[in-house]
């Protein structure tokens, strides 16, 4: 029996599916062929403006096809992420949605269904989101259109035309538990098949295919294209009108990071390009933005010092600003090195709270909804529902850290521009637990002043790990490496060590830690050929998958001995706290995708773009021995 879509069997290919075959089509190889950007958008010359979101692919039915066969679909469907989404409000929401469509049409939506309908190049342009509005384009021709599903079902369908005499077949259906009425549109113009879920988006799809029309998304993208001058369309296409869809209320319910997240900020619409290689996914990103400054030059040698440490940790992150940076880096040098300031009196009691109280500042705070029920579903969908009452408290979420305000001052003389944060688990064998290492490293255009970070780092040392009236001199000494580590009756290992190397000082969150960071610096070789420090970016990353794996399964396994046992079963439950998140569904998904090996990424900002650059890459998995490549035929 074929899989049905959005069932209690498998997930809906306009949802989960989709992304998955951005995230996990790499285990399919992509053709050659090159088009010019506006050709290889011509479906969207016939989409109507308007659109939240447009998605193309080059080659759908075969797409579709390699993502039936990809091993990462079998495990996706398998895992506990996947198991997680079904007990979801939104997977409930849009399953609802689907299945009304679905009784209309008089078809189940399974992916063998899907198969069928897709053709050559496919585009879907999304209008709204709560209603699924929403127009589907793809190059079939007739003979093709006539065999597919939803054709077989014409008799349901009532003949209509444009008013310039354009036929379609329209379906009126009662959606949103019957609170609203839709159409369900299909036509067959030469060469395509075009499906709607109103009727008004019909009409104007087919007034756009005479080519008279300007009411296409092709001229609403003509700003982002005029930025995107290296833009060529490849196997998955999307671009985003990212204000409109920041304002789309299950934006910003169900976003993860949320609608107000300020990396989004001064970016106006985005495009992005998948690219299906022999060696992973090439994901480019061009953001049309109000503008953003050009970072400050590192030196040669700070250069080549930075590209030694992208290659010497699982995780590394690159960020360069155009001014002086003191404020930023300060927090992350406290972090690296986990000197909190000591608690007082005033901030212990102020964590005493009496349970009632939080249950009564809860219920003020979130007012109408305690949790995601039928009513929250009910008012997400209505513009008149009563506002979310309550506001947060403003108290700080943490007391202010003496420490991070002297390395602000000693910061600021130095001028750092650029910094590198490193992070890295280390097992051993002989241990049962597991140790996190951070390390930042900072360019600065002034020498920083050293004594007077020994200084104020022996300060925080004695007020942070010994009694008052016992406080030992702390001194500093460097070993035969080349790291200083600071030093009371004996060498403190894991307080602020820190070294010198090629105009970049690295402090690290122990001495062992900085240790093996300054013997890579000292190689002369690059660490990793794969990973090359790009000076014109502003952020820089490598997350290196397979390293971190098996340290967080580990992790998890101490934390929760039972991750990873039976789950309750989906018709006895409709949350998901049956799946822990960090215990069950983000070891899954490393599961999901233990193909991929590294990621990379790099941000450009030039004048009114942003210009983004992602790699996924994988190898042949070690843990299942199966091919990572699918054939392409």
């Amino acid at each position: 029996m074929a899989p049905r879509v959005l069932s209690r069997l498998k997930p809906s290919p306009l949802s989960a599916a989709i992304w998955l075959l951005v995230m996990a089509g790499a285990l399919v190889t992509a053709s050659d062929q090159q088009t010019n950007a506006n050709d290889g958008l011509a479906l969207a010359r016939v989409l109507p403006k308007g659109a939240l979101a447009y998605l193309q692919v080059r080659d759908g039915r075969q797409l579709f096809a390699r993502w039936q066969r990809s091993p990462v679909r079998n495990r996706y469907y398998a895992s506990d992420s996947y198991r997680a989404f079904r007990r979801s409000r939104l997977w409930a929401k849009l399953n609802e949605r689907l299945t009304e469509f679905e009784t209309g049409a008089g078809l189940t939506l399974t992916e063998d269904t899907i198969a069928r309908l897709i053709g050559k190049t496919t585009a879907v342009a999304l209008y709204d989101m709560g209603k699924l509005e929403l127009v589907a384009v793809t190059e079939l021709s007739a003979a093709q259109a006539v065999t597919t599903p939803l054709l077989a079902q014409k008799a349901q369908f009532e003949m209509r035309a444009t008013p310039s005499g354009q036929p379609y077949l329209v379906r009126e259906l009662a959606t949103d538990s019957g609170r609203r009425r839709q159409g369900l549109c299909v036509a067959m113009p030469p060469g395509k098949l075009i499906v709607t879920t109103t009727e008004a988006l019909m009409q104007r799809t087919l007034d756009n295919l005479g080519g008279q029309s300007d009411d296409h998304l092709l001229a609403t993208m003509a700003a982002t294209l005029a930025v995107a001058d290296d833009f060529t369309p490849h196997d998955l296409t999307l671009w985003t009108d990212l204000p409109r869809l920041r304002q789309q209320v299950y934006f910003g319910y169900y976003w993860i990071q949320g609608a107000k997240a300020t990396a989004l900020n001064g970016i106006e619409a985005t495009l992005a390009d998948i690219e299906f290689t022999t060696d992973g996914i090439q994901e480019r990103r061009w953001s049309l933005t109000t503008g953003h400054p050009q970072p400050a030059a590192v030196t040669a040698e700070q250069q080549t010092a930075v590209e030694q440490l992208l290659g010497a940790a699982p995780f590394a992150v690159v960020e360069t600003w155009p001014e002086n940076a003191a404020e930023r880096v300060a927090p992350l040098v406290v972090q690296a090195v986990a000197l909190s300031p000591p608690r007082t009196d005033s901030v212990l009691r102020t964590e005493v709270r009496n349970v009632d109280d939080d249950v009564a500042e809860l219920a003020g705070r979130q007012g109408r909804y305690q949790k995601l029920d039928a009513r929250f579903d009910r008012d997400l969908d209505d513009p008149n529902a009563p506002a979310v009452s309550g506001t947060r408290p403003t108290t700080p979420l943490r007391p202010p850290n003496p420490l991070e305000a002297e390395l602000v001052l000693l910061l600021r003389a130095a001028q750092p521009t650029c910094v590198v944060r490193l992070g890295a688990t280390k097992a051993d064998g002989r241990s049962p637990f597991v140790t996190f290492e951070r390390a930042v490293a900072i360019c600065c255009a002034r020498p920083l002043d050293v004594k007077a970070y020994e200084s104020l780092m022996a300060r925080a040392i004695q007020q942070r790990y010994f009694v008052a009236g016992t406080l030992p001199p702390v001194g500093w000494e460097t070993s035969p490496g080349g790291v200083t580590v600071p030093r009371a009756k004996t060498a403190l290992e894991r307080c602020g060590a820190y070294f010198l190397s090629r105009g970049v000082m690295v402090i690290a969150s122990s001495a062992a830690y900085a240790e093996y960071l300054k013997a890579r610096l000292t190689k002369a070789e690059r660490t990793d050929s794969a990973v090359t420090y790009n000076p014109s970016a502003q952020r820089q990353a490598v997350v290196r998958l397979r390293a971190l794996a098996p340290d967080y399964r580990r992790v998890v396994r101490m934390i929760h001995p039972q991750a990873g046992t039976g789950l309750t079963p989906l018709e006895d439950t409709t949350g998901d706290e049956s799946v822990a998140f960090l215990e069950q569904n983000i070891p899954s998904l490393l599961t999901v995708v233990e193909s991929f090996d590294v990621v990379t990424m790099a941000a450009v900002a030039e004048n009114n773009r942003l210009v983004e650059h992602i790699h996924y890459r994988f190898t042949p998995s070690t843990v299942t021995g199966e091919p990572v490549l699918v054939p392409g035929q």
